[in-house]
């Protein structure tokens, strides 16, 4: 419920501002503006408000980074990841190292059926003076 009084008051403070500039008499064009009594809002803009163009760049967008806050923020980006690999490398180069070790073999074993059946079949192609002869 606080909440509710909270914005009904501030929805009256609004209010209040737009109803400040009344014009004069019905003849006249010029408006007048009546000073409004203080309040808590003053912060909030006015469409009548006149801003210099040097007040409006001197002030610092929130949007904006300190350049020591990224340098401190990429110092600390760096710092976990360098933990993170600190934990985890070994465990990835373990497990890396051992599905190389499996595809090497794997290659290894492949190329030496390879090689083998080849010379098996020239063996079976050519007569070689190794083979002893029929007697019959």
């Amino acid at each position: 419920m606080a909440e509710h009084s909270d914005v009904v008051d501030r929805i009256d403070s609004l209010m209040k501002r737009r109803r400040s500039f009344v014009a004069k008499t019905a003849s006249s064009n010029e408006s007048v503006s009546t000073p409004l009594p203080a309040s808590d809002d003053n912060d909030l803009p006015v469409l009548t408000e006149v801003v210099s163009a040097e007040a409006a760049v001197s002030e610092v967008s929130p949007d904006r980074f300190d350049e020591t806050q990224v340098s401190l923020l990429a110092s600390d980006i760096a710092h976990a990841i360098g933990q993170q690999l600190t934990y985890e490398l070994p465990t990835l180069l373990e497990a890396t190292l051992l599905n190389a070790g499996e595809e090497l073999r794997a290659g290894i074993t492949s190329t030496m059926e390879t090689a083998l059946r080849d010379f098996i079949a020239r063996r079976k192609q050519l007569r070689l003076p190794l083979d002893e002869p029929n007697p019959n």
